[in-house]
């Protein structure tokens, strides 16, 4: 069993996924199927109640997508978890919003003699806004001054790029000055685990390039002329059609697009019924700009082909640029009904939803684009495990700064075998089943740790996603949702019961818990030098 209800000792909240920032690494960053939704305070009272709040030691507010700082919930719950009894609460921000007010009343709001706000900022005021991107340094200083001034604890967290390292221990004496209790360099992991993904991918493309390598004998036709020859005159026009629409389609992925038009009207000229050539020359119309002659263009092709799934999805994508949104979504749920396995529509079909308010619909559209894909990739490359790396950033250069545990995980992947091997094989000790901990979504859903949690909408990761819509899948939608019962009711589910910890000593486990509690490597621990 993970834990037992009454065991409990930690929760972590996500009270919100609401966020002014948007950085690089950050899971939330564009985003499309990120649902924006927040705790209210019946769902904080229907979850705590009072005999469960005795039992805890502390309540953290971090956040895997959203910053508690946005949400109206905050103070009121904090509030409410002090009022009934939880000795200790902290919460995790990046400061820049809000008024000096609100930080105040935050302040004597955490009343605990342990509580703490923190404070992640990650440089100072010509380097922070690098990673922290739409935060504003000015706000930031004005809101850890309330905070501070009013009483409140304050702990600066300070995460390391190649950009930012050297100020940390000007940050470090201006934490001091500032009156914070704490001041915590990290040094993060995210880009040993990038740095493995880019090595297995090279090694990846350059097996794939040995493979499609062909003796040059065997890709000759038997006989190149008289084949042609013995072709009658209708077969040999088809046959010149075929090749221009190639050479369009050629034109097309090169971005060539008036090469492209060349090439679709020549084959069109030959066989005016042509429907993929129609749909390619609509392909290059639209990537011109050319919105009415795409439209004249997709709307011949379905008339010599009603059933092409592939057009019918282009019209969709035409709507969807002009922002008509129910247009879109019809196009692209016929590709759908055409085409059942067609990722790409179903992709467009996710955006779409999106933007009409529909997130439930839109997480099923993008779950099956993913669950296609995997199921026809061929040679699925090992998934990279960290947040996504921009290319702006680059992890420290002084030896102090970095990972100390880089090297090792380095070398614990090569001695399994690679990712996927490490992923399948390693021994995993859960953390937050140690510390007695459980996490809780901003859609009331209980999850063991943040890290599963986050995994629901993981876009950037080829298999978190696919892996949780299996789970989802197979112990029923709402199996750990708080809102329809309690904590230790969904504790008492199959998978926290039993099948969970089950997954830690075989194979089939999640990923994200064999990359952050693999007993080689904690990717998280070893940030704090």
């Amino acid at each position: 069993m993970y834990l037992k209800y009454e065991d409990i000792k930690r929760v972590s909240v996500e009270i919100t996924s609401r966020c002014n920032a948007a950085c690089p690494q950050c899971p939330r960053t564009d985003n499309s199927i990120l649902p924006m939704a927040e705790l209210k305070m019946q769902d904080i009272e229907r979850i705590f109640p009072k005999q469960f709040c005795s039992q805890l030691d502390l309540v953290y507010m971090c956040g895997n997508y959203g910053d508690a700082m946005t949400s109206n919930t905050t103070i009121p719950a904090i509030e409410y978890w002090h009022g009934m009894g939880v000795p200790q609460i902290s919460l995790y921000t990046n400061g820049s919003g809000r008024n000096p007010d609100w930080w105040q009343a935050l302040a004597q709001a955490m009343t605990g003699e342990n509580d703490s706000v923190i404070f992640s900022i990650d440089g100072l005021a010509d380097t922070n806004s690098i990673y922290r991107k739409n935060t504003n340094w000015d706000r930031i200083m004005q809101s850890v001054n309330a905070f501070i001034q009013a009483g409140g604890k304050a702990v600066w967290h300070y995460l390391i790029f190649e950009h930012n390292q050297h100020q940390v221990e000007s940050a470090r004496a201006l934490a001091e000055e500032l009156g914070f209790v704490d001041f915590v360099p990290k040094a993060t992991s995210r880009f040993v685990a990038q740095e493995l993904y880019n090595k297995e991918s090279t090694n990846q493309q350059q097996q794939q390039t040995v493979n499609l390598q062909v003796d040059p004998k065997l890709d000759r036709p038997n006989q190149p002329t008289t084949a042609t020859a013995r072709l009658s005159a209708p077969q040999h026009q088809a046959q010149t059609a075929l090749g221009f629409h190639q050479q369009a389609e050629d034109c097309l992925r090169q971005g060539q697009l008036k090469e492209a038009i060349a090439a679709s009207q020549q084959a069109l000229k030959i066989q005016p019924n042509f429907a993929a050539a129609c749909k390619t020359l609509g392909n290059a119309f639209q990537g011109l700009g050319r919105m009415q002659a795409a439209a004249d263009c997709y709307a011949k092709a379905l008339q010599i082909q009603p059933n092409f799934p592939e057009v019918y999805a282009n019209v969709g994508s035409l709507y969807a640029q002009q922002q008509q949104w129910q247009p879109a979504s019809a196009y692209y749920q016929k590709a759908i009904e055409l085409k059942p396995n067609f990722a790409g529509a179903y992709r467009n079909l996710a955006k779409v939803l999106t933007q009409l308010g529909q997130p439930e619909k839109a997480n099923y559209a993008w779950y099956q684009a993913i669950a296609i894909e995997t199921s026809q990739a061929p040679a699925p490359t090992p998934p990279v495990p960290s947040k996504p790396a921009s290319q702006q950033l680059e992890p420290p250069s002084l030896e102090q700064y970095q990972n100390p545990q880089g090297d090792q995980f380095i070398k614990a992947v090569e001695t399994y075998g690679g990712l996927n091997n490490y992923y399948r094989n390693v021994e995993i000790s859960c953390q937050t089943q140690a510390s007695k901990d459980i996490f809780i979504s901003f859609e009331a859903e209980l999850w063991p740790c943040c890290w599963v949690s986050h995994t629901k909408y993981a876009i950037y990761n080829d298999t978190y996603i696919p892996q949780m819509l299996g789970l989802i899948q197979k112990y029923g939608n709402g199996f750990n949702s708080l809102k329809t019962q309690s904590v230790k009711d969904a504790l008492e589910s199959d998978w926290f019961r039993q099948d969970l910890t089950a997954s830690f000593s075989c194979s089939k486990r999640l990923d994200v818990c064999a990359h952050e509690c693999g007993k080689t490597f904690n990717s998280t621990g070893s940030q704090y030098i």
